[in-house]
């Protein structure tokens, strides 16, 4: 019994590790997310007073790449800084 869950499971987590992990918009698709915030009462009887509503929209769009700046071939250490016994 044990055997068969503990072999269900590795080919689940085998089958699983082969799809794309990342899901990616086509161009033209738009993503949107909503969350509700509620305001609520910190006495009794805790009511909600108020509920706002926020959205966030995110469209696909291509930008060109910017080249990266080279690593310095020398890095400047700090000063030392003296210790102080207390």
């Amino acid at each position: 019994m044990q055997f068969t869950s503990l072999l269900r499971f590795t080919l689940a987590t085998i089958v699983a590790s082969q799809l794309p992990i990342a899901v990616s918009a086509a161009e033209g698709d738009v993503l949107t997310a909503t969350k509700v915030f509620q305001t609520i009462v910190s006495e009794s009887p805790f009511l909600v007073t108020r509920s706002t509503i926020v959205t966030w929209t995110q469209s696909a769009s291509i930008t060109e790449s910017t080249s990266i700046t080279p690593i310095p071939e020398s890095i400047e250490t700090a000063p030392a800084t003296a210790q102080v016994e207390i």
